[in-house]
């Protein structure tokens, strides 16, 4: 929401951003390809950086670390809102023209992929935090699970699960269209402090579990 309204431009829309490179490859508009090609780049770096501290972490039989991906995301969202606010990242809601949108949209499409793959390992790839295709097809074949009675307590359970996720995904694009629309750059500064929250409370559960393993 805050790449769309920003800058005109969806940062987690990976399939989007393709068929926009392909159309802007047609018109012969270079600049915007490039753009439109190097934009989910950066939200696979972002998810790639997660899966080290994540996935990767798993394999070897350790425990995932979620905290450095939250304070990473906490620190970006800081940074962006400060440069935002002193007229470094232009207008907000200018049209996507400039080098400096392009570092805007970069920045935050890397943030959506981090924040995607942490939230999909830590919830053994149920919960997809920055799109709703996937929670809705899932949904779709619960339904189906249901309707033919093929489907398990837990199949049920992750239904309601999958339903209470894209209400929440709606409810808070429209509570976050107000608050950017008011704030501006100075809305970033509310993922900021929601990821520092979060970061604050993986660090501290992980001492209570370092704890009683001592």
């Amino acid at each position: 929401m805050l790449g769309f309204l920003a800058v005109h431009r969806f940062v987690s829309h990976v399939t989007g951003f393709a068929g926009l490179f392909a159309s802007s490859i047609y018109e012969l508009k270079m600049m915007d390809a490039i753009a439109a090609f190097f934009i989910p780049v950066f939200f696979l770096i972002g998810a790639t950086v997660s899966g080290f501290f994540t996935e990767v972490r798993r394999e070897k039989g350790q425990a995932p670390i979620y905290l450095y991906s939250m304070i990473s995301m906490s620190i970006i969202f800081l940074t962006l809102g400060v440069i935002g606010i002193s007229g470094k990242l232009g207008i907000f809601g200018e049209p996507f023209e400039s080098m400096h949108d392009f570092i805007l949209l970069a920045a935050l499409s890397f943030t959506c992929g981090m924040q995607n793959a942490l939230f999909t390992s830590a919830s053994g790839a149920v919960v997809r935090t920055t799109h709703l295709t996937g929670i809705t097809t899932d949904l779709g074949i619960g339904i189906a699970k249901v309707l033919t009675k093929q489907a398990n307590s837990n199949e049920h359970k992750s239904n309601w699960l999958r339903i209470g996720l894209i209400y929440s995904f709606l409810f808070g694009s429209l509570v976050g269209v107000v608050i950017i629309k008011e704030w501006k750059y100075l809305s970033f500064f509310v993922p900021a402090f929601i990821s520092f929250l979060i970061a604050t409370q993986l660090f501290q559960t992980r001492k209570e579990i370092e704890s009683k393993k001592l």
